[in-house]
């Protein structure tokens, strides 16, 4: 089944979070939540879209919730529920797994580590810059403030954050 509807969810998403921000650009999760199901509430012709992303969801916190992680007791990673991801949508019980598993698993997540890390040092990098600029210039008390006096900053379309004109 084909979703094409996605950018109809982001729309509605978007606009859920722009009715419960506040005054001081604030967005509280639970409001974000009530709002975004009382908007899905009455559009029955979404329910097949919402339960794929509700499946998407549920997805992932399994994934997480069984992902392997040092036990204190057996000071070890094993257990028998525990779910390793493989890459390619393949995960596998931990139970199951192979030497061959293990050495994908083991290369996927020193591959991750590095990508979070390298993310990770570039905002901690733009938070110092940021934090340095607030400083330097006490009249900026919003960070679009400071972004657009100190930094140059100039809004362009909205492509890197998965936006488009129809969602934006």
């Amino acid at each position: 089944m084909n979703f094409t509807s996605e950018p109809v969810l982001r729309k509605i998403a978007l606009e859920a979070a722009q009715q419960v921000t506040t005054d001081t650009g604030r967005i509280h999760q639970d409001e974000l939540l009530e709002a975004l199901c009382e908007r899905l509430a009455p559009r029955k012709e979404l329910l097949g879209l919402v339960i794929k992303k509700a499946g998407q969801a549920m997805m992932r916190d399994l994934g997480e919730r069984h992902s392997p992680r040092r036990h204190r007791t057996t000071n070890g990673m094993y257990h028998p529920k525990s779910i390793m991801k493989l890459g390619n949508g393949i995960w596998v019980w931990m139970k199951d797994s192979t030497a061959t598993d293990m050495t994908e698993w083991g290369r996927i997540s020193s591959r991750n580590f590095v990508r979070t890390a390298t993310a990770e040092a570039h905002k901690q990098e733009y938070v110092g810059s940021r934090s340095d600029a607030y400083r330097e210039n006490p009249h900026c008390e919003r960070l679009s403030t400071l972004e657009e006096s100190v930094f140059g900053y100039r809004q362009d379309a909205f492509d890197d954050l998965g936006l488009d004109s129809h969602t934006a």
